[in-house]
């Protein structure tokens, strides 16, 4: 949503589950590849003449990551914000050979004060339908919550506790 809000030529969304790739399509993705259709990489680096200029890796699954800093260009960068474990790297063929960077980004990385703001207002002009990503659960509903998360069905399920 934010990628199609400042106007990015190439809008690619990675996954395994496709009711996710089509709401990826529907917020904004001008493309959407499956991980276990494709070779991620390859398409990304075809549709882009050679990579894309800047990722955001969202899973923190060690293959995922690796892959999102493989499918830069020279000079790329990839932000990861998902909570990722150990990575096996080749920091000269993987990072330094075409001098991509890779940079850890929590919470945003914003200043809540003017963020928050601008966030509401886009939800407001329809830019930023963050809703279409949330599915509530009552905290009697916690196994499906896992279920659901772990199956593709909901993106950010949210518990409630009351």
């Amino acid at each position: 949503m934010a990628a199609r809000i400042i106007g990015c030529q190439h809008i690619i969304a990675v996954d395994v589950h496709d009711n996710r790739l089509a709401l990826a399509k529907e917020l904004g993705a001008t493309h959407a590849f499956s991980g276990k259709d494709v070779d991620v990489v390859a398409e990304i680096k075809k549709l882009t003449g050679g990579g894309s200029h800047y990722a955001v890796e969202t899973t923190g699954v060690p293959q995922v990551v690796k892959q999102s800093l493989n499918a830069l260009k020279s000079l790329g960068t990839v932000a990861i914000v998902g909570i990722t474990p150990e990575v096996n790297l080749d920091i000269h063929n993987d990072l330094m050979a075409e001098g991509k960077s890779m940079i850890g980004v929590i919470e945003g990385d914003s200043i809540p004060r003017v963020f928050i703001p601008q966030l509401i207002a886009y939800y407001k002009a329809g830019q930023f339908p963050f809703d279409n990503l949330i599915k509530f659960y009552e905290f009697d509903q916690i196994n499906q919550v896992f279920e659901d998360s772990a199956s593709g069905v909901t993106i950010k399920p949210v518990l409630k506790l009351s």
